[in-house]
């Protein structure tokens, strides 16, 4: 993976169903990830991200209410969540859905059930993109001072 280390990194799962996000933190264990939270819709993520500045988020498209990919929608909106790297999570297979993902400002997109080997290969891209980001945004501050 890039220079980052996915034991310092915040992460939070956002899924309604309890047994895709046990799953897919215990897949994000197995990587290293150590700092994980969940949430079951949009509405308490959106709480969870208020009080905490998430490295990664996770998001499920298709939820009850608000919808992951609304959710990725308004969040790429804020300057807060500039640096902030989100992977929709779906059954949702088609490219239509992926395309549209992209678009709105996804890092990666997982078609489930997430495998530990997908995971990883879509982690070491979504470091890499952080990283960039991250860089980008010290270079603006540098410039700014």
């Amino acid at each position: 993976m890039a220079k980052l280390n996915s034991a310092n990194m915040e992460i939070l799962i956002v899924d309604d169903q309890i047994a895709n996000r046990c799953d897919l933190e215990k897949i994000l264990k197995n990587i290293g990830f150590i700092h994980i939270d969940q949430a079951p819709d949009a509405e308490k993520a959106i709480h969870k991200m208020e009080t905490s500045l998430y490295n990664i988020v996770f998001l499920d498209w298709n939820m009850p209410g608000r919808s992951g990919y609304n959710l990725l929608q308004q969040c790429r909106k804020e300057r807060r969540y500039d640096n902030t790297a989100f992977i929709i999570v779906s059954s949702e297979s088609g490219n239509r859905y992926i395309i549209e993902a992209l678009k709105a400002g996804a890092t990666a997109y997982i078609i489930k059930p997430a495998v530990e080997d997908t995971l990883k290969k879509q982690m070491e891209r979504v470091f890499s993109w952080i990283d960039q980001r991250n860089a980008d945004t010290s270079q603006q501050n540098a410039r700014m001072s």
